[in-house]
């Protein structure tokens, strides 16, 4: 129905607009087929898109992913960290196949056992108080928070690191590495077409113990909850950790982890 809807609209619309919850529904899957998800889905559904719209003859538009989760259940993996990996890369994948918004589902839920797509608690979750910030939450406030606003291409030579670069108007680098596996992972950054400066600046995003492989809490820099889930009260007061690029720029990623990192620009007097 959709190749003739686009027909009938004979290039009126706007945008299209998208909905995706990736994962099977209501299936209890592991952290790797989440994340295989993440970074699958948004290429073959844009993919998809506009192949129907080639078939209808109708006109590219901007399209608009203003609704998106995931459907996996059975082991609390919409609200784990491993939820806030999965965030990450939806908005990099997002971002690399040239959506005109991805909007994520929803702010305010109901706990269901844990199968809540809630960024916020709603307050039903024991030991939790009303609008405490989930896993994702903290993961996609450390990814804005040191995101540029130019996207750039990333090459990765280690298949289980998800990379996504990206500059600022004002000089600076940043790149987001998501690690995918089970593994810690140390990654060495070598830069094109851009000069360092003396210093660059990170988060470290990683999982609890507790849960198994969908822990409910996150460390940022080694700070964690005081509580059951979530992450650390003062995380916007938080300072990045720091090193020179003298020797060279080079981070540990956790076993499904993350580090959003930026590098200065090099300042010429």
């Amino acid at each position: 129905w959709n190749q003739q809807m686009m027909k009938e609209l004979g290039g009126a619309a706007d945008y299209y607009v998208v909905h995706n919850y990736f994962t099977p529904y209501k299936k209890n899957i592991s952290p790797a087929e989440v994340l295989h998800a993440a970074d699958s889905v948004p290429a073959a559904q844009m993919k998809y898109v506009t192949g129907c719209l080639a078939a209808a003859g109708a006109p590219v538009k901007p399209i608009a992913m203003d609704e998106w989760n995931m459907f996996a259940s059975g082991n609390m993996q919409q609200v784990s960290e491993a939820s806030g990996l999965f965030a990450d890369i939806v908005i990099g994948e997002s971002l690399t196949n040239k959506y005109g918004l991805a909007c994520r589902w929803d702010m305010l839920n109901s706990w269901e056992g844990g199968n809540d797509h809630g960024l916020f608690s709603a307050g039903d979750e024991e030991g939790v108080a009303k609008w405490s910030p989930r896993p994702s939450f903290y993961h996609l406030y450390y990814l804005q928070k040191m995101q540029g606003d130019r996207l750039v291409g990333v090459e990765s030579s280690d298949t289980v690191i998800r990379a996504y670069g990206s500059t600022f108007s004002s000089g600076e680098a940043n790149v987001t590495l998501v690690n995918v596996s089970s593994m810690t992972r140390t990654v060495q950054l070598a830069w094109k077409g851009f000069e360092a400066g003396q210093r660059y600046y990170w988060y470290t995003l990683s999982r609890g113990d507790d849960n198994g492989a969908f822990s409910r809490r996150v460390y940022v820099n080694g700070k964690g909850p005081a509580g059951v889930a979530g992450g650390p009260g003062d995380y916007a007061a938080i300072p990045a950790w720091s090193a020179p690029t003298a020797g060279g720029i080079a981070v540990t990623v956790p076993a499904y982890g993350a580090v959003f990192l930026t590098v200065e620009k090099k300042i010429s007097l």
